[in-house]
């Protein structure tokens, strides 16, 4: 079962951690390093872009307790464990960072999407605020993804909030493994870009002249 939960956000960005150790199944316990990257894809290219409409993608914030690139996973209500051996190819904030600005140059809602300081209308803040592998016994093993996205105007003297949203997803997986859980953590990415893409291209709609 997964879900994806609407959150309303009036403080902005919340705090950041890290944390990692047991092991689940047989192929992950053989003392050698393991890396993973979470690549989502769009798919096809949208037919018709916007037209001067460029948004920058500030770096994704991590929460602090996720932040490092080892795998983390919840073992207790207040307890995550760091896998030591399982970790991300690069660091998150990269990764995250990367995968938002390829869909939605996708898109088609903006005429061009960039990452480094040039001139742009809007600005998208993201922040990721969830990101573990939930291993408690009382609980099924999900992958946990939660994600807070932040459009701004930018037309240099008065910014302005123009859309927000949060969203989480609980995927289910088979077992609480750093590949399982990367896997669900990739399932949970497509469908919340899916989802913002969504609310974005209906906010366009709404305000477009």
């Amino acid at each position: 079962m997964k879900t994806i939960n609407k959150l309303a956000f009036i403080l902005m960005m919340a705090s950041l951690l890290t944390g990692c150790l047991g092991l689940g199944s047989k192929e992950e316990d053989d003392g050698q390093p393991h890396y993973y990257v979470i690549d989502v894809d769009r798919g096809a290219i949208a037919a018709s872009f916007a037209k001067n409409r460029v948004v920058r993608i500030k770096p994704v914030r991590i929460t602090s307790h996720f932040r490092g690139q080892d795998i983390v996973f919840k073992v207790g209500d207040d307890e995550y464990q760091r896998q030591e051996r399982h970790q991300f190819f690069s660091e998150p904030e990269e990764m995250f960072t990367g995968q938002a600005k390829r869909w939605l140059q996708k898109s088609g809602l903006f005429s061009q999407v960039i990452t480094d300081d040039g001139n742009a209308d809007m600005v998208m803040e993201i922040a990721v605020t969830k990101l573990y592998g939930d291993k408690r016994e009382q609980f099924s093993p999900q992958a946990v993804l939660e994600m807070q996205f932040f459009l701004i105007s930018d037309d240099g003297s008065n910014q302005q909030a123009l859309f927000q949203t949060g969203l989480r997803i609980d995927i289910d997986i088979k077992e609480t493994s750093a590949p399982n859980v990367v896997k669900g953590w990739k399932q949970g990415l497509e469908e919340l870009l899916a989802t913002v893409e969504d609310d974005l291209s209906g906010y366009f709609l709404k305000h477009s002249p």
